[in-house]
């Protein structure tokens, strides 16, 4: 399922809104024979800034953003300019989305999977 997360974010008295476009990934069992979610993730794909008022913006230093991962680059940034320290390992592109994609193709064959619900991840998994 698709999603987008939008915030809103006020930086010098300009409001800006962070999109953020997101997949989610649900695992299924059959318990006494119905089925149900055990546990579900999301995966990060891509995030943008957009201003409530269109003529008027502020700039993002670049070189600080990409201090972040891809996928919510512009909300970790945001979050980290309000004191939020952002989570550095949510499922998003790179490494975290190899773990997640392992993780589903083992939840397919049958296997138990540990969901990543702390933002603290195996990376060898």
């Amino acid at each position: 399922m698709k999603v987008t997360i939008t915030c809103r974010f006020t930086f010098d008295g300009i409001e800006m809104d962070n999109e953020a476009d997101c997949r989610f990934f649900f695992m299924l069992e059959k318990r006494a024979g119905k089925w149900g979610v055990c546990f579900y993730t999301l995966l990060f794909d891509k995030d943008k800034m957009v201003p409530v008022v269109p003529d008027k913006t502020f700039t993002i230093p670049e070189e600080e953003a990409r201090k972040y991962p891809s996928g919510y680059r512009y909300l970790a940034w945001c979050e980290a300019k309000i004191s939020e320290p952002p989570k550095m390992d949510l499922n998003s592109h790179g490494p975290e989305r190899d773990i997640l994609y392992a993780k589903c193709k083992d939840w397919l064959d049958g296997k138990k999977v540990q969901p990543n619900l702390t933002g603290k991840d195996v990376v060898e998994y």
